[in-house]
């Protein structure tokens, strides 16, 4: 190993510091080995360009999972699908709270374009996190997922529909009031649902899917009912930023945490 190359081993060997204590004892030597293969195989170009977001996505999983048994050999990286469904889970949630800075400051466009993201979102991470979920249920994972991606998915068809209509349409103009009052309900009661199971199962944090159930439940029951001012409208409101807030919290473990290996077929 000539001085230049061994100078990137000792750089990527720094970088290591991000894991856990723990987590470096016992994989450090691998891991620097693994880098210098790939760095001669590939490149040091191109070994680097992969590194960094390898290595801050993998140890910030490590850091979430520090206060369990360390498992590394039965679990794999976030494939890149889930770190963009994560991703995606994550800006649909912040797409939902944008909504708290007062609609007064989207146009209708931006409105509606919200809503587009935040359904596409949560269709994302509710695959995503069906993945997961169905080694440890196959058939209950399956019904958590059906209803929340077909509520939230009647909704883009609305909002779609809606933004397609001739003329402005702004918050509050939808039309007829009983079908948003019905696609509301599925996404809702749908998402409510996903959460339920998602608590059952177990498998991914099951405070981010408590806040998904209470966040929806609390908007259903408010649907319809913002009386301005009221101490009803705070409750609506809050169920609604709990229940971006879960998509976010959903979307950061879909994209971070280390995902269940397969299991091995006896030789």
């Amino acid at each position: 190993m000539t001085a230049r190359a061994g100078g990137h081993e000792r750089i990527y060997r720094g970088l290591l510091r991000l894991y856990p204590a723990n987590y470096r004892e016992r994989y450090s030597e691998q891991m620097v080995q693994l880098f210098a293969d790939q760095r001669r195989d590939t490149g040091a170009a191109r070994a680097w360009l992969k590194t960094p977001v390898d290595l801050v996505t993998s140890a910030a999983s490590e850091h979430l999972r520090r206060n369990r048994p360390v498992a590394h050999s039965l679990t794999l990286q976030p494939t890149p699908a889930s770190r963009v469904s994560g991703l995606l889970g994550l800006i649909a949630g912040a797409m939902l709270l944008v909504g708290f800075l007062g609609t007064e400051a989207l146009t209708p466009d931006l409105f509606n374009l919200r809503l587009v993201v935040f359904t596409l979102g949560a269709i994302a991470v509710v695959i995503a996190a069906h993945q997961r979920q169905a080694r440890a249920g196959r058939r209950l994972a399956l019904s958590g997922a059906i209803p929340a991606i077909v509520g939230n998915a009647l909704y883009l068809v609305l909002v779609i529909r809606a933004v397609s209509a001739p003329g402005q349409i702004g918050p509050g103009d939808y039309q007829p009031v009983w079908l948003w009052i019905v696609g509301g309900a599925a996404l809702w009661l749908g998402d409510a649902w996903f959460g339920l199971v998602t608590l059952r199962l177990g498998v991914l944090n099951r405070a981010s899917a408590f806040a998904l159930v209470v966040g929806s439940l609390l908007a259903l029951a408010g649907m319809g009912n913002f009386l301005r001012g009221s101490p009803v409208e705070t409750i609506i409101l809050g169920g609604i930023a709990v229940h971006g807030l879960a998509w976010i919290l959903l979307g950061l473990e879909i994209a971070l945490r280390r995902r269940p290996a397969p299991p091995v077929a006896p030789a």
